[in-house]
């Protein structure tokens, strides 16, 4: 037996009969209260009761197009929540900023404020220009990148290891260990009306890289802030961060901050975005006599750098491959004058993220 209630979305199951029982008549009359009390009086017009054998008790939507109810359902499997592990929020983070795009540029320090689990496969190409210390030559670097998120909240991060293969005129081609950088950051203002997430954070950058790939140096804490708003198809995502040189004659005291902004295209498939990046030195370290620092890859100690800036932008995409995978590349280029670049010519950045 069915019964259907037009421009409804619930179901009611009972099992096949021929004669009502106590229970079924209970059960029917509930149903038919409930749906009464929820209906107005154009809608009661509406309703039917359909009877036939060996069949379930049902409510169907009439009222609604078949496409019009398949978005419904299309709605509520993107909305639903994953299974929980161990407590709420455990590796899924917040889902509602799963597939918002990420920044490509200036990966070792751009840190987004979304709480996620991730995975990133981080690829850099590096130009030294001729006018700086190293003379030219070039720099890749082959990075993993972590990200657990421990609450809704909170996440573990991961954002520096692997290796680097470094090319100058005065250098010994080397290839090192980068250093690398552990810490958290937490989620201390969400809104999901308003699409909108601000976090904060803070990281220990260890000096256990190789000295010949200009890492090894000193220790850095980074403290910093990060926020993401979108508005419409437009996706914002600001970055700042102080390095802190826990030895300040081997190292040099920096502030960075990056921006971000994407535009969403073909239904969350493909964003154009553009970057801009800017170091800041507040120090003069005593470890080399060098007026370049080494900008976002490494902290030379340098003894002339002291009120330099440096800025540079990004132009590149992100493609969402599938559901949980996207990649993203960005070309990199000055924003000033060359003999102001410190050891920036140009860069190819891109990662490949898995997200869950």
């Amino acid at each position: 037996m069915i019964l259907a209630f037009p421009n409804r979305t619930c179901l009611l199951i009972l099992s096949p009969v021929r004669k009502f029982t106590v229970a079924s008549l209970m059960m029917l009359a509930i149903a038919q209260t409930i749906a009464n009390a929820q209906s107005s009086p154009q809608q009661e017009d509406n309703w039917r009761v359909r009877l036939q054998e060996s069949q379930p008790l049902a409510l169907r939507d009439e009222g609604s197009p078949p496409a019009e109810q398949a978005s419904k359902s299309e709605t509520t499997n993107t909305m639903s929540e994953p299974t929980q592990i161990l407590w709420k929020g455990f590796l899924y983070g917040d889902q509602h900023f799963r597939d918002k795009p990420r920044p490509v540029g200036s990966p070792l320090y751009f840190e987004d404020p979304f709480i996620n689990s991730d995975i990133r496969f981080v690829y850099l190409f590096h130009d030294f220009p001729k006018q700086s210390i190293l003379k030219g030559g070039d720099l890749n670097v082959y990075a993993l990148q972590l990200r657990l998120a421990l609450t809704e909240r909170l996440s573990f991060i991961a954002t520096s290891d692997g290796i680097s293969h470094l090319e100058s005129p005065i250098l010994q081609d080397e290839t090192g260990w980068n250093d690398l950088a552990l810490g958290l950051k937490y989620a201390f203002f969400v809104d999901h009306d308003s699409d909108f997430v601000a976090s904060a954070g803070l990281k220990w950058k260890l000096s256990n890289g190789h000295a010949n790939t200009l890492h090894g140096n000193v220790d850095e804490l980074v403290p910093f802030l990060t926020a993401y708003k979108g508005c419409g198809k437009l996706n914002f995502i600001a970055n700042a961060e102080g390095r802190i040189a826990m030895d300040e004659h081997r190292g040099n005291h920096l502030f960075h901050w990056n921006g971000h902004v994407s535009y969403e295209i073909m239904d969350r498939l493909f964003f154009p975005l553009f970057e801009v990046h800017g170091v800041h030195y507040l120090s003069d370290g005593d470890h080399l006599p060098f007026n370049d620092g080494g900008l976002d890859y490494a902290n030379l100690g340098s003894n002339d750098v002291a009120g330099k800036a440096v800025f540079w932008g990004g132009i590149g995409a992100r493609w969402n491959i599938v559901d949980h995978i996207s990649w993203g590349a960005v070309w990199e280029f000055p924003l000033q004058t060359v003999a102001n670049n410190d050891i920036f010519e140009q860069r190819v950045s891109t990662n490949l993220i898995f997200t869950f």
